[in-house]
């Protein structure tokens, strides 16, 4: 079961707790689904809310975002979010406010990954959930700060290996490609970046960057400037052959940008990370060769459920189904899945 009748579920669940506790919806932020001290799988008292401190809200971070407090309001948890606009400084300063309000727990998207150490500190005592976004040293994870992601060791081999199988269905051994980037600096801009030229190595293919890769920040519009800003240089846009993309978004915005150069799309394989509704849609209609799918219900649901076990005193991954890793308990990881036009209808 995928990603959209997973939050269908969740939703429904909600609305059904929420109904029945007489509580919804506590603004634009927050989702409730009882009163006072909602309690917990094991029947202990949650004392507070849980907070989510998001870093921006893009689509797949708002996907997360309405996950996790459809279930909490499942769960007869209050729950809330605060948009950092990327803003690191920013989101130091809500979680101290957090921890002020009386939080009894946090989770977080963490908006610099090399500054998870500030976030563990600003919080004190109070219990943080890292989520999607792992902190770059990974000694500070462990199971009191605990991160519920997938492993970008994955997205760009799992990105590289469906653009390989689909380039030699068509018996090429090579592609011309441009990369659009997150942002810099950051470990999963750097992995996926990696891995799909990795992946595409060890598959025998040839892949000849055009141009340099550029920096869109994860964001649509960006990278459809970004493609603009090439033509308008002189850049010869029908030498791309493919667009290598750290996520959907940009992969769509990759996309319109070359549709208003004139080139034609069809000629050119556009691989993306997440599995959006928009970017699902695309390999639907035959615009993008392949994503990979980030399990956002998945991510949200444990990192709630972390959350509740630490602010409860239970073990950590009480009532979490997914797996923890080998060599650190603090990580749990929800599995990226790869998604092909072969397999798509099943994330709808």
């Amino acid at each position: 079961m995928k990603m959209r009748r997973i939050m269908a579920m969740l939703l429904a669940g909600a609305m059904c707790v929420g109904a029945m506790a007489g509580c919804g919806s506590t603004g634009g932020s927050s989702a409730s689904g009882q009163s006072g001290g909602a309690a917990a799988s094991s029947g202990k008292k949650l004392s507070g809310k849980i907070a989510f401190i998001i870093s921006n809200k893009d689509e797949y971070q708002s996907a997360l975002d309405q996950g996790v407090k459809a279930a909490g309001m499942a769960k007869g948890i209050e729950v809330t979010s605060v948009d950092c606009a990327s803003d690191m400084d920013r989101q130091i300063d809500q979680v101290k406010a957090e921890v002020a309000n009386g939080a009894a727990a946090l989770i977080v998207l963490v908006a610099d990954d090399t500054r998870a150490d500030e976030i563990i500190e600003a919080a004190g005592d109070t219990p943080v959930v890292f989520v999607n976004r792992i902190p770059q040293d990974t000694k500070l994870i462990d199971e009191k700060h605990p991160y519920v992601g997938s492993n970008e060791d994955e997205s760009g081999v799992f990105q590289g290996e469906m653009l390989a199988e689909a380039l030699k269905k068509e018996k090429k051994d090579s592609v011309n490609y441009l990369m659009l980037q997150g942002t810099a600096g950051l470990l999963h801009t750097t992995k996926r970046s990696e891995g799909v030229l990795k992946a595409l190595k060890d598959a025998g293919i040839t892949a000849t960057e055009v141009v340099p890769a550029i920096d869109c920040g994860y964001d649509r519009t960006t990278a459809m400037n970004k493609i603009l800003e090439l033509k308008a240089n002189g850049t010869d846009l029908s030498k791309i052959d493919c667009l290598l993309c750290n996520n959907d978004a940009m992969a769509l915005g990759g996309i319109e940008g070359l549709r208003q150069c004139d080139v034609d799309i069809s000629k050119v394989k556009v691989v993306g990370v997440d599995g959006t509704g928009a970017g699902l849609q695309a390999i639907t209609d035959g615009t993008m060769t392949a994503t990979v799918f980030q399990n956002a219900v998945g991510q949200a649901s444990a990192s709630l459920q972390a959350a509740i076990n630490l602010a409860t005193g239970e073990k950590l991954t009480k009532d979490i189904s997914y797996d923890t890793d080998k060599n650190n308990k603090g990580i749990i990881w929800i599995p990226f899945e790869k998604v092909t036009p072969d397999n798509v209808s099943d994330y709808f």
